[in-house]
């Protein structure tokens, strides 16, 4: 799969890690790396929280490894200021800056952020346009087809997002009304991809390779993003089989390598989610009720072998 540019960062294939709130810590990316993402989003950071930092503080925040690159930074916030002054602090660690403009969460919309942007075009279109002039890095959007059925809009938010500087937009094929449920519309993100001259990259509902190159074909898209599959399946990134086994021992050496917060509960939920599909007649719940790193990695060489049975093709 041939590479791409989003501004003048170079990305060596078609699939990019969506950002995904408690789940992206950094060994979770670098696995997701490993598989072959191409493009690597961290979990949404809030602006107002990361410009309160030092700028050694949110180096030891964000954790971005060399071997992840490249990354996009994604920030979610209203205030124009809060949001140039998140933009300064990340942008050492960044090769791309994003902008949430799809989150549903409620104190996020309540806020004034998230998808809550998509309502009041000018604030957007005044944020964006500081970010692009606050930093040199390609600066992009995430958003969401439009507020409901009623208020279909993506078309001419990703214009608005191109016209204010930006050099990518990443567009969900659901309204925020949708949530994570119903239908996909690929005929919006069809639509703006054929609007557009900055690259676009779709999102949602794929679950395999195969469905991020169908998600390509039938909209014409840059590339294909992939979200909640890869919480359980760090691998949904290539077309080889895997050793799910394998996948999660090496899940747990990056972590006890690299991560700043050596949490057994966290390697536990990421263990959990990738047991998914793996055969074995042991209650994997359990795993929980385990308090060490180095016994949660016992647990794991103590199940039975079994392989991923989907190979993504």
């Amino acid at each position: 799969m041939c590479p791409m540019r989003i501004g003048a960062v170079e990305i060596p294939n078609r699939f990019a890690l969506a950002p995904l709130s408690g789940v992206s810590c950094t060994v979770f990316r670098m696995l997701c790396k490993e598989n072959g993402a191409g493009l690597i989003y961290t979990q949404m950071i809030d602006a107002g929280l990361i410009s309160r930092k030092t700028s050694t503080e949110a180096k030891r925040f964000l954790n971005i490894q060399d071997g992840e690159r490249p990354v996009a930074v994604q920030l979610i916030g209203g205030d124009k200021n809060l949001i140039v002054k998140a933009v300064h602090m990340v942008e050492e660690c960044a090769d791309i800056i994003d902008l949430n403009v799809g989150c549903i969460e409620e104190d996020y919309l309540q806020k004034g952020c998230g998808a809550s942007l998509s309502k009041d075009i000018p604030k957007l279109e005044t944020i964006l346009r500081a970010m692009v002039e606050a930093t040199a890095k390609p600066v992009t959007a995430k958003i969401r087809i439009g507020w409901d059925s009623h208020s279909i809009n993506g078309v001419k938010v990703s214009q608005l997002v191109e016209n204010a500087g930006a050099q990518a937009v990443c567009i969900h094929g659901r309204t925020v009304d949708q949530g994570y449920a119903g239908k996909v519309n690929w005929t919006i993100m069809k639509q703006v991809k054929e609007k557009l001259h900055i690259p676009v990259i779709a999102n949602g509902d794929v679950t395999s390779y195969a469905d991020g190159l169908a998600l390509l074909q039938k909209t014409g898209c840059d590339m294909a993003m992939i979200g909640r599959e890869a919480q359980h399946c760090p691998w949904v990134f290539t077309q080889q089989p895997v050793d799910v086994k394998q996948q999660i021992l090496r899940f747990i050496e990056l972590y006890e390598c690299y991560e700043t917060r050596q949490s057994p509960v966290e390697v536990a939920d990421h263990v959990f989610w990738m047991l998914r599909d793996f055969k074995t007649t042991e209650d994997t719940r359990k795993v929980h009720l385990i308090t060490t790193i180095p016994r949660i990695k016992r647990y794991v060489n103590s199940l039975q072998h079994g392989r991923h049975e989907r190979t993504n093709t």
